[in-house]
This record gives structure tokens, sequence and C-alpha cells, in this order.
């Protein structure tokens, strides 16, 4: 993935709540299969983009570290 695919209004603990909401909502049972299944994977786009925000952040935070080992 790239860093266009999350959008720019995207919020990481909106996504949060959003994949909680989803699965309380799939473990209640009230869902038709179906709706089960588009539910499932609606958690598993915003899972995904969660895992892109944390890898690049990750990412910027190891390139800052090694700016600051090179200055010392």
């Amino acid at each position: 993935m790239d860093s266009t695919s999350i959008p720019n209004d995207w919020d990481y603990e909106t996504a949060i709540s959003s994949v909680e909401e989803i699965i309380n909502n799939i473990e209640s049972g009230n869902l038709p299969l179906e709706n089960v299944f588009q539910e499932f994977e609606v958690a598993v786009q915003e899972i995904n983009q969660c895992e892109q925000f944390l890898n690049q952040g990750m990412e910027k935070m190891e390139l800052l570290i090694e700016t600051l080992e090179e200055e010392f």
C-alpha cells in the first residue's frame, strides 16, 4: 500500500472505534450473514489502514532516531 491509500480526513482513533463497533455488531448475532461479511470487509480495510498508519509512524521515528544518532 502507498501513502495515498489513507484519506486525508482519516483518523486512527475513529478507525479503532469503528472496528470495535463492527466487532460488537458481529458478536451480537443480530446481523444477517450477508451483513456480517460486509461488516467484516469494512473492519479489515480499517485495520489495514491502521497498520499502514502505524508503520509510517514507526518509519518516521526510526529516521529521526538515526538523524539524532548521526548528530552525536
